[in-house]
Formats: C-alpha cells, structure tokens, sequence
C-alpha cells in the first residue's frame, strides 16, 4: 500500500501561526469560515512528490533504523496546539478527525519542523555519504556536480551488509542525500523573503501521512 504526505507551511505573523501556502485565503479574515465552493485556492509545497527517503527523514516513515546511517530529524512530535485554525477545520471536516482523541485512521505520523530545524540537520546541504552504488551512477554523479548540477546518487546504506549485485562498488563522496528535502528548506527560504518573516524560527512546516 502506498504512503502519502499532507504538508503545510505556517508563518508567525501578527503573533500567530498562519497558513502561507497550500490554503490561499480569497479574503484577508482570519475569522473566515470556509464552505465547500470557495475560501481557499488549493496549492503544494512538495507537488505532491511520494517520497520515501523525505518520508523517512521528516519523520521515520517507510524505513529501517536499523539499516540507516542518516536518521531521522526527530520522532513523532504530533501537531502543535497553536496551528493555524482553518486548516484544523478543513482536516477535520476532510477526514473526520478528532485532534483531541489519538490519531485513528490511517492517518500517522504527525509532525511539524522549523525551517531553522530543517536547516541545522544539515541533510538538506552538500554532505559527506558512504554506501554502495552503480559505477555509472557515480561517474554521472560526478560529472553533474562538476558541472554544477545537481544529483542525488542513488546507494545502498552500508548497514544493509554488502549487497548481492556484485557490479554495486563501496564509495565515498560530497553529494545531496535528498534533493526534495533540498527543495523543500528552498521554497520555504522563497516563503519566508516572501511574506517578509524574520527568522527560520517563525516559519515551519507541519505533515502528517495517509496509506
């Protein structure tokens, strides 16, 4: 069964938390209460990318602890009590959730990061990695990089153990473990210069997944 993430972006604005992306509010009431036919344009921070190894590190979904060097950011926080009131009551109204009863459903893994959070894991810059991987995929690799292009070489995790495909080589090298965590802590650098918001601190984002 396949995994997907719901994911909204929150500014601190006029000292509160504030959806400032995939909920456009068509007036400027905080107070405005939504219908089935209008109150939001509906958008996406991630384009709606499936992603295990995103998935993994926001929030240990669809992964292995045990045969993982790069963890998750942290576990399972659940959503924050001051989120933005309009998306509570379009989840809840969506899917029928009571956020003061455990989660239920197939509904998991709720979080939320800052984007100051996101950016001091450090995964979403150029890192050191290990693992095991195609010999082509790395001259590619390092052809793109040389250039100034971005590539996420695909690898084994050197904690799976050595793999049976015997033309997989054990390398080194600098390169992205995870272009859409990249893009990710990009857009929301786009957002906050956007909206004028001053620090990593008070823009975030919050998620949760669906089987």
């Amino acid at each position: 069964m396949g995994c997907d993430i719901t994911l909204f972006c929150e500014g601190y604005l006029w000292r509160k938390w504030i959806n400032i992306d995939s909920y456009y509010r068509s007036d400027d009431w905080a107070e405005y209460m939504v219908t089935e036919d209008q109150g939001f344009i509906r958008t996406s921070l991630l384009n709606g990318v499936r992603d295990y190894g995103l998935f993994f590190l926001l929030a240990g979904v669809r992964g292995d602890g045990d045969k993982e060097s790069y963890l998750p950011l942290d576990f399972v926080r659940g959503i924050p009590d001051d989120m933005d009131q309009l998306i509570r009551k379009r989840y809840e109204e969506d899917y029928d959730i009571d956020f003061d009863k455990e989660e239920n459903g197939d509904y998991h893994h709720a979080s939320y990061f800052t984007l100051k959070e996101l950016k001091d894991s450090g995964y979403g810059d150029i890192m050191p990695l290990q693992g095991w991987v195609e010999p082509d995929d790395y001259a590619k690799h390092e052809e793109w990089m040389a250039n100034g292009r971005r590539y996420q070489l695909p690898f084994i995790d050197v904690r799976c153990g050595q793999p049976d495909n015997e033309n997989l080589i054990l390398k080194e090298w600098n390169g992205y473990l995870n272009l859409n965590f990249t893009d990710l802590i990009e857009e929301m650098e786009k957002m906050k210069k956007e909206r004028m918001i001053r620090s990593d601190e008070e823009i975030r984002i919050i998620f949760w997944f669906d089987n």
